[in-house]
């Protein structure tokens, strides 16, 4: 009998719904951490759509456990975590009491280590930041190229005056070198060529951050699904390198997308690409875009070549509608390309046919069919941390390009410039950015396509413009561009809720059709809010940016992605 009891009350147990979950007591960490910690999520305000946090009462006795042990790992050895169920909900307990403070930290160490201690006098004895201290300090020695380094570190934790006493030690021994590198082929990719793409050469001093590197490097050919350097053979201080990789057993991959902005309106894209096109890495691709403003559609093609160079050809179309005229052009491209992260390098050739169509104002926007021919040049560095959301970082980027007049080559005698560059930092979640744009165009000889010009104004120039709406304009309302700008930006991005974050910024513009602009006269100010909410494919911005000396005048944008 007492068996059928025990039986039926397990049974009933099992089947039990599940109880929303809440927390009392915690004033050092966060509900959220604390759902984190049970493997759930409290939905956000507007996702009235979710249900609460739940568990299964059986679950329970289990879940006090778990969080007692993360209290413990955070330094509060003397938390006390009960729970209260009743038959509709399940309240969590928690005396969080005195934590355990870092009372002393001794380091003996060639290298200056310090710096990458996350702990600090008095801080709290996190056992995670204690974890990624001693990853820290093995990753300083890997950097400095000592490969056979010896460490100590230890962690005294006494309980009666709550402090932690922790040490860090190191015995270098000597500098190592990377030995010879050897690289497995496979059915289609060469090997040689895939050891090309690392980072470091034999004889170069050991690094663990090059072995980094060269696997962000192999791994962007997208060919290859599977890499592996393998420096764990050890001939005293040489370190041999064996490279292995995999690659794709289904080369060709198909994309599509759809968004929506509010300086391209309503967008859709689709593609194809085949990832190792008879081999060694070779991509050939096929793309369609469409938005409200402009349609595009272009094949490419790519040649890795061995020391990080890339040689690349593209044919497109495009058809693209600007306030006042429309412009349509049939281009072709080569390029050849260096890669050495951060930096690359690019020199290419363009030749654009374009021509100018449907104008309002002739006069202005010339209704053509111009044939350019220009040679290209572009260099980049770029240290950021995130290209989605960066929070630290900078990165500078040069654009030229430019044509002498003839009767076969070129219809204009011009040169162009175009140079950015951005600077980001941040204190915890609080992010400062800075950022500036100049260019200049010069029309020697000859006739441009209006499209050449630079534009101003939108959710990536001056936020008070709607996008290309600053500047002169014509007798009938449309911009007509401009000859030379110069652009800043600053925000300050700072948390509010969760995955929302607020931003403020201010916009300046000089923007003439003279080769510079008049810095006293041709000026245009913006400055505006907005708001973002962080999502793992960026986040999604709105800003309302205004014109402080025409009130009048304001622009509302919507984005995926930051600025800088």
């Amino acid at each position: 009998m007492r068996f059928a009891v025990g039986i039926v009350f397990i049974v009933a147990t099992l089947l039990s719904a599940p109880l929303p979950i809440s927390f009392s007591g915690n004033e050092k960490i966060s509900s959220d951490q604390l759902y984190g910690v049970l493997g759930l999520r409290k939905p956000y305000g507007i996702e009235v759509w979710e249900d609460q946090p739940a568990i299964e009462p059986i679950a329970i006795s289990q879940s006090v456990s778990a969080l007692t042990s993360f209290y413990r790992s955070k330094g509060f050895y003397h938390a006390r975590v009960t729970s209260e169920a009743t038959e509709e909900a399940v309240v969590f307990k928690i005396q969080e009491n005195n934590p355990i403070r870092i009372g002393d930290i001794k380091i003996n160490s060639l290298l200056d280590i310090e710096p990458v201690i996350s702990l600090k006098m008095d801080a709290l004895f996190d056992q995670e930041a204690f974890s990624e201290s001693k990853s820290a300090i093995k990753k300083r020695y890997g950097d400095a190229g000592y490969c056979n380094a010896q460490f100590n570190t230890k962690a005294w934790v006494d309980i009666e005056t709550d402090r932690a006493y922790l040490l860090f030690e190191a015995t270098p021994g000597e500098p190592c070198t990377f030995g010879a590198i050897s690289a497995e082929s496979t059915p289609n990719i060469n090997g040689q060529l895939t050891a090309s793409m690392l980072k470091f050469n034999e004889g170069d001093p050991y690094s663990v951050e090059s072995i980094r590197l060269s696997y962000e490097a192999l791994y962007a050919q997208e060919g290859i699904t599977r890499v592996v350097i393998n420096d764990n053979e050890r001939n005293g201080s040489v370190v041999p390198i064996s490279l292995s990789i995999e690659e794709a057993e289904r080369p060709i991959r198909f994309s599509a997308g759809l968004g929506y902005s509010s300086d391209q309106g309503f967008a859709a894209q689709t593609g194809l690409k085949h990832r190792n096109f008879f081999g060694d890495l070779k991509t050939l691709s096929l793309d369609a875009r469409y938005s409200e403003i402009k349609q595009e559609a272009s094949g490419n093609i790519a040649l890795p070549l061995r020391n990080r160079g890339t040689l690349g050809g593209e044919i497109g179309y495009s058809n693209e509608i600007y306030d006042g005229y429309k412009t349509e052009s049939i281009y072709e491209k080569l390029t050849a390309k260096y890669q050495d992260t951060p930096a690359s390098a690019m020199v290419g050739i363009l030749f654009d046919e374009v021509n100018t169509y449907e104008s309002k104002d002739p006069a202005t926007f010339p209704n053509s069919k111009l044939f350019i021919t220009s040679p290209l040049g572009e260099i980049n560095f770029d240290t950021r941390d995130k290209p989605l959301e960066p929070t630290r970082g900078y990165w500078l980027n040069a654009k030229l390009s430019g044509s002498l007049q003839s009767v076969v080559v070129s219809d204009a005698t011009y040169f162009k410039s175009l140079l950015s560059g951005a600077y980001i930092t941040s204190i915890d979640e609080h992010v400062f950015g800075a950022k500036l744009k100049w260019g200049t165009l010069r029309l020697y000889n000859g006739e441009l396509p209006s499209s050449y010009h630079f534009y101003a104004g939108g959710m990536n120039s001056n936020r008070a413009y709607t996008y290309r709406d600053l500047g002169p304009k014509n007798s009938s309302g449309d911009p007509i561009g401009f000859s030379s700008l110069t652009e800043g930006s600053l925000e300050y991005r700072f948390p509010i809720y969760q995955e929302f974050r607020g931003v403020l910024f201010t916009d300046l513009t000089f923007a003439s059709q003279e080769t510079f602009p008049d810095y006293a006269n041709d000026g245009y100010l913006g400055v505006g809010m907005g708001l973002r909410y962080v999502t793992p494919v960026g986040p999604v911005a709105l800003d309302v940016g205004f014109d402080p000396e025409d009130m009048g005048q304001y622009a509302i944008h919507f984005r995926i992605g930051e600025l800088f």
